[in-house]
C-alpha cells in the first residue's frame, strides 16, 4: 500500500473514474447537512461546515480534486503538503491523513471503491485545505482563548478560504499557495528547519552532564570532552578533540552558545549553561512547535517604523523597515504581575513625568506604608490627590478608619531624579496602563532575569530611543530633549507619525543572523499552548467563512 501511494506521488491522475455521477452525489452529501452543517466521514468530523458547504455551491458541486474524471495534481500536491506539516509544528492527522490515505489507496489499486467513496476522498481533501489554510493563517490554538494572555489586534483581511481553494486550484499550484497562507516572517520559515533538525537529533542518545564545579576559560575538567561533543551536536564549529581543557577555541563557541540562550556570554560552564546544554531534543522541538505557533498568531502588517518587544528575552528593538535602529535592556513584569501580549500606537512621549501609582501597587505596596505616617510621602516626592486632582494634607485624613476597601484618593509622585518613571516616558494607549519609562535603578539592567516590574517595560537607555522617535521633527534636536528630560514640569511631545508597539513572548525564534536563539519561558507559558497544539482541532473560525 505505501509503495502505490509513494508511486501516486510520482504519477498523478492515473485513475479514471468514468463516472458523471461524482457531482450530483457531492450535492447530495451536502445538501444532506445543510441545516445544521455537521459533516463527517467513517465517524470523523469534516471541522469547515459553512466554508465546505459554500464551496460547492459556488461551484455547483463539481468536484476539485478530480479533472476529466481523474485525480489531478493537486490533490497530490495537497497530500503531500499535510505529510509536511509537522515540520511547522501542526499534526498531519489533524487534517484527515490516515482516512485520505485509505481512500487514495482503494483508487489507486481499484480495490471497491465506487462513487460514494469517491466523494468521501473528495470531501476529506477539501476540508483538509480549508482547516489547514486557517490553521496556517490564524494559528491552530485560539490564542485568547488558551489563557495565553495573548491579545494581539493581527489588523489582517477578511480571510474567504473558499476563493483561496479556488485560487490555488485555478492555479494548478496549491503547495505554494498554501506557503503563501503561512507567516510571511522569516524566522518562521527558519524555524521550520531548525524544527527539523532538531527532530532529527531527538532520535540521538543525550545523556545528561552532571554538574559539578563551576569550570573557567584555562580549567581543567573531565567534563570537557563531553560539553565540547554535545556543542558539535548543536553544530557550533569544533574541532573534535579529547582535551580536558577549557581552552580558547572552546571558549568562542561556548560564548556564542550562552549568546543564543540569553547568558551571561563569559565563557565559564556555570549550572545555567549547563541546563542549557543538557535540554532534550525533544523539549527543544516542543518550543519551536509554540513558538511557530506564536508566530501564526502574530499582527500581518506594522508600521514603516516600529518597536518590538520580546518580554521573554528582556529586549526591546526599533525597526525600521528591515534595518534595527537600535537594541535595549528591558526590565518586564515579574510572573505575578506579567507583562501582556499585546499591540498598539506609539503616539506620544512625556519627557520629566508625574507618576499617578496603579491601584494594583498602590492598594498592596504603598497604602500600607501609607497607614504608617507621612514620611513615606515626603521621602518619596509624592502628593495625595483627591480624584478631582485637588492637593490635600497628609493630616487632613482621618488614617485610623482607612482600609483598601475604602481609600478614595490617588498618590502621584512628582518629577524628578527619584521618580518612579524616570525623566520620560513612552506612551501607546492601551486598556492594560502599561508603557514604556525610564527607571532610576539602572543597576538592575546588569542582570540575566529582568523580570521584576509590575508590568510595565523599563528600558536602558531611554534618551536614545527618544532621539530617535523625535529624529524627524527638527526642532526636537537631541539637546532639546535632554533638557526636557531634567524638568520638575512634565511636557508632551507627540510623535509626527505614530510607530505601532509590539509587545510578544517568544521562547524560540532566529535572529537576524539566522540563529536559533532560546529563552526561558518566565511566564510559565509554553506547556498551554503546547497541549492545545496537541489536542483535536475545532471547527474552522467563523471570519474564515
Amino acid at each position: 500500500m505505501v509503495m502505490l501511494i509513494l508511486i501516486s506521488l510520482l504519477l498523478p491522475g492515473t485513475f479514471s473514474t468514468g463516472n458523471a455521477e461524482l457531482p450530483g452525489k457531492i450535492k447530495t452529501f451536502i445538501v444532506g447537512n445543510e441545516n445544521c452543517f455537521i459533516f463527517k466521514v467513517d465517524n470523523e468530523n469534516l471541522t469547515s461546515g459553512k466554508v465546505l458547504s459554500r464551496f460547492y455551491m459556488n461551484r455547483l458541486y463539481t468536484p476539485a480534486w478530480f479533472s476529466r474524471d481523474s485525480l489531478n495534481n493537486n490533490s497530490y500536491d495537497l497530500l503531500r503538503y499535510i505529510r509536511q506539516v509537522d515540520q511547522q509544528g501542526l499534526q498531519p492527522e489533524d487534517y484527515h491523513l490516515h482516512l485520505i490515505e485509505l481512500y487514495l489507496g482503494k483508487v489507486l489499486t481499484c480495490q471497491g471503491i465506487d462513487t460514494t467513496d469517491m466523494v468521501k476522498l473528495e470531501v476529506l481533501l477539501t476540508d483538509a485545505f480549508i482547516l489547514l489554510g486557517s490553521h496556517l493563517y490564524y494559528g491552530k490554538v485560539d490564542p485568547e482563548k488558551e489563557g495565553s494572555d495573548w491579545n494581539m489586534n493581527r489588523k489582517d483581511p477578511e480571510l474567504r478560504l473558499d476563493l483561496k481553494l479556488e485560487e490555488a486550484l485555478a492555479a494548478n499550484d496549491v503547495f505554494n499557495k498554501l506557503n503563501l497562507l503561512a507567516p510571511g516572517y522569516r524566522s518562521y520559515w527558519m524555524m521550520k528547519e531548525e524544527l527539523a533538525f532538531f527532530l532529527k537529533l531527538n532520535e540521538q542518545i543525550w545523556p545528561v552532564i552532571i554538574f559539578g564545579e563551576a569550570i573557567r576559560p584555562g580549567d581543567s575538567s573531565q567534563l570537557i570532552p563531553e560539553i565540547r561533543e554535545r556543542l558539535i551536536k548543536l553544530r557550533y564549529q569544533l574541532t573534535d578533540s579529547v582535551s580536558p581543557f577549557l581552552d580558547d577555541e572552546l571558549v568562542i563557541q561556548l560564548k556564542s552558545f550562552q549568546e543564543d540562550w540569553g547568558l551571561n556570554p563569559d565563557g565559564v560552564v556555570g549550572k545555567a549553561t549547563l541546563e542549557g546544554l543538557n535540554s532534550l531534543p525533544l523539549k527543544l522541538v516542543s518550543q519551536l512547535k509554540v513558538n511557530m505557533e506564536r508566530f501564526r498568531w502574530m499582527p500581518l502588517k506594522v508600521t514603516e517604523k516600529y518597536i518590538i518587544v520580546n518580554i521573554a528575552n528582556y529586549k526591546l528593538d526599533l525597526i525600521s523597515g528591515t534595518d534595527t535602529l537600535i537594541s535595549l535592556r528591558v526590565i518586564v513584569g515579574k510572573e505575578t504581575r506579567s507583562t501582556p501580549v499585546f499591540n498598539e500606537q506609539l503616539s506620544y512621549i512625556v519627557f520629566s513625568p508625574t507618576w499617578t501609582i496603579p491601584n494594583t501597587i498602590l492598594m498592596d505596596d504603598v497604602l500600607p506604608e501609607l497607614l504608617k505616617g507621612p514620611e513615606y510621602l515626603e521621602k518619596r516626592n509624592m502628593r495625595l490627590l483627591r480624584n478631582d486632582g485637588t492637593e490635600l494634607k497628609y493630616n487632613e485624613i482621618d488614617w485610623s478608619v482607612i482600609t483598601k476597601d475604602n481609600f478614595p484618593y490617588m498618590v502621584r509622585q512628582n518629577p524628578g531624579p527619584g521618580n518612579a518613571l524616570g525623566q520620560v516616558k513612552f506612551m501607546f494607549p492601551n486598556a492594560y496602563n502599561v508603557y514604556i519609562h525610564d527607571t532610576p535603578s539602572k543597576r538592575y539592567f546588569a542582570r540575566e532575569e529582568r523580570d521584576m516590574s509590575s508590568g510595565c517595560v523599563r528600558v536602558e537607555n531611554p534618551f536614545d530611543l527618544a532621539v530617535l522617535l523625535l529624529s524627524d521633527i527638527p526642532e526636537w534636536s537631541p539637546p532639546k530633549i535632554r533638557t526636557a528630560m531634567q524638568q520638575d514640569k512634565e511636557q508632551i511631545v507627540r510623535l509626527k507619525i505614530p510607530v505601532d508597539v509590539v509587545l510578544i513572548y517568544l521562547t524560540a525564534w532566529t535572529d537576524g543572523k539566522d540563529r536559533i536563539q532560546f529563552r526561558k519561558d518566565i511566564y510559565q507559558k509554553d506547556e498551554k499552548v503546547l497541549a492545545a497544539l496537541n489536542q483535536k482541532p475545532e471547527a474552522v473560525k467563523v471570519h474564515s467563512f
